[in-house]
């Protein structure tokens, strides 16, 4: 077994993980910093090293100074002990700029490429998901991550240094003595690895719990309509409650399982230092150690018994660290790729095709053998009933997810070798829920063509009608329109979906029920504005209202999983449409 392999495992063990994968990933991020950590843990160690100066001028002042009553002397040792203090003290501040610098370079990467990861996720992946869950995780437990890097590299990478620094100077001073500070060594190791397994443990606890707090929080915030009009505030607000309980007892356990450590970790260090002033005190009586040797052995090991302590405070406050590590680890082999991952560039004309598509969700088939023709500049419509499929339908028309069988091709060019992003800016889509955010309404416009003039802007809202009722608003497209559009009715937040829809001058438009916020009046005379339009987009209308029929040259209905055209466009049974519907 390699030996950096073995290493890990060690690690992953030494913090309750039989997996190394989790510091794995933490050498991925961080490996590319090899350079500069490498220049940081040389000025470490040429910073360490200043102690031994200090430690040497000590004895010095005692064995030579003091007892020839040299107080010249004596002020210049302590000038030159001062100015080798804040020479470290500088240097030391430089070094910690340089590794923070590293580490939030190394977080900042790991959290793009988990953003990136969730981009490139198949849909399925997302809906699955929860979400809120995930959101926590990507947040709180990256900023473990940047916690355990503080904890290793800025606290016990340059503490071990100094300790071993420290540990050669004494060595000098009184082999004997070390050697005696050595054999409680396993002492220490044994009393952390064993209060460690207890943090990590209430460090799980205490983040489950975290995470069960801020859906909470999450669900109160989304969700506060529902509660108010089913009439259970107090029972809602019983539940989070507690949560709360939950979030404070194991807040209160994890806080008691750091103090435990420290405070065994201090209780030995300190009957360390009590054994010390004995034996060397016995050494200085016996003659076999002079007075200022075991002075500045003593100095020296009081600096290297708050090094020790920093190593295993900073070990215990990377087990969150670790934990999250293994968290993201999961997080990531979770991970199902998009539908396409292809990157040929079209310039898309408005034809889509299917050719023998099949579709299940793992149960039963949701379409079969499906065939479907769009020309370039139709208006075709999709008509079912709910459930029949028409949704799904639509989702791989925008390559959201892929078929079980057969091909889904754009102007005779197949999915799978599209660029989608690319593919997708040419497309615009209104969705049944329509989406807006929290912002203006002009923001919400303008969403993905932040570029747009203020006069695309304005044409692209007067052909969605937007700017009918934004006249009457004092700011206009300027208006804020609150968390995910609280200030509008549902038929503005659908003209505001249209008019983002439209600000690109999509080559198709696909429409999904737009008759659940719109009358068939308004969809009518949008379908009227794009067709005398010069560009002239294909519009595909997915509804279960058969009134909007009579607006497309081609209806395709979707039943039972299969799709067939009808060839009765715009009309039902010799009479038009919308005179049947009234």
């Amino acid at each position: 077994m390699p030996v950096r392999r073995r290493l890990l495992e060690v690690v992953a063990q030494r913090y309750g993980f039989a997996d190394p994968r989790a510091w794995q990933l933490f050498a991925r991020y961080f490996g590319p910093y090899r350079g500069a950590l490498l220049g940081y843990a040389v000025g470490a160690t040429v910073v360490s090293l200043l102690l031994v100066p200090v430690i040497l001028l000590i004895r010095y002042a005692f064995e030579t100074a003091l007892p020839n009553g040299d107080v010249k002397q004596l002020a210049i040792i302590g000038a030159v002990i001062v100015a080798v203090r804040l020479l470290g003290t500088a240097a030391s501040l430089a070094l910690r700029m340089q590794v923070v610098r590293v580490i939030k370079g190394a977080v900042m990467g790991m959290r793009s490429d988990l953003l990136e990861q969730i981009y490139a996720s198949s849909r399925e992946n997302l809906t699955r998901a929860d979400l809120d869950r995930l959101q926590t995780r990507i947040v709180q437990d990256t900023e473990r991550v940047d916690g355990l890097g503080n904890a290793l590299l800025s606290g016990v990478l340059p503490a071990a240094l100094s300790s071993v620094a420290l540990a050669a100077a004494l060595t000098w001073f009184s082999w004997s003595l070390v050697l005696a500070c050595l054999l409680l060594v396993p002492l220490v190791w044994i009393a952390s690895a064993i209060t460690g397994r207890y943090v990590t443990r209430d460090v799980r606890v205490f983040q489950g719990a975290f995470e069960g707090f801020s859906k909470g929080v999450a669900f109160v915030l989304r969700q506060m309509d529902l509660t108010r009009v089913q009439g259970c505030e107090a029972e809602e607000i019983e539940r989070q409650r507690r949560m709360l309980g939950e979030l404070r007892s194991s807040g209160e356990q994890m806080s008691w399982s750091f103090a435990l450590h420290g405070q065994v970790q201090a209780t030995i260090t300190g009957l360390l230092g009590i054994a010390l002033l004995i034996l060397g005190g016995i050494q200085v009586a016996q003659g076999t150690l002079s007075l200022g040797a075991f002075i500045a052995f003593y100095f020296g090991a009081g600096l290297l018994n708050g090094y020790v302590s920093t190593v295993f405070a900073g070990t215990a406050a990377a087990a969150a660290g670790t934990v999250s590590l293994g968290t993201l680890v999961e997080l990531i082999e979770q991970h199902t790729p998009a539908a396409y991952r292809g990157s040929a560039e079209l310039d898309f004309r408005g034809r889509f095709a299917l050719r023998d598509v099949s579709f299940d969700y793992g149960r039963e088939p949701v379409l079969r053998r499906v065939n479907l023709e769009i020309r370039s500049g139709q208006r075709v419509a999709l008509i079912g009933p709910n459930g029949a499929g028409k949704t799904t339908l639509l989702n791989l028309l925008l390559g959201l997810v892929a078929p079980a069988a057969g091909e889904v091709l754009a102007d005779g060019q197949p999915y799978r070798t599209l660029d989608m992003p690319r593919f997708r800016r040419q497309i615009g889509v209104v969705m049944q829920r329509s989406t807006v955010f929290q912002g203006s309404i002009r923001r919400n416009i303008t969403y993905g063509f932040e570029s747009a003039s203020d006069e695309q802007v304005m044409i692209a809202a007067r052909l969605a009608g937007v700017h009918d009722f934004v006249a009457a608003l004092p700011a206009g497209l300027d208006s804020e329109i609150g968390d995910a559009g609280v200030t509008l009715s549902g038929g503005e937040a659908q003209r505001i979906a249209i008019a983002r829809a439209l600000l690109r001058q999509p080559r198709a438009l696909i429409l999904d029920e737009p008759t659940n916020h719109l009358d068939v009046r308004a969809v009518r005379e949008l379908l009227e504005s794009l067709s005398a339009s010069p560009q002239r987009p294909t519009v595909i209308v997915v509804s279960h209202d058969v009134r909007l029929v009579e607006f497309a040259d081609v209806v395709y209905r979707v039943q039972h999983g299969t799709v067939t055209a009808d060839p009765r466009a715009g009309k039902l049974d010799g009479a038009p449409l919308a005179a049947a519907a009234s």
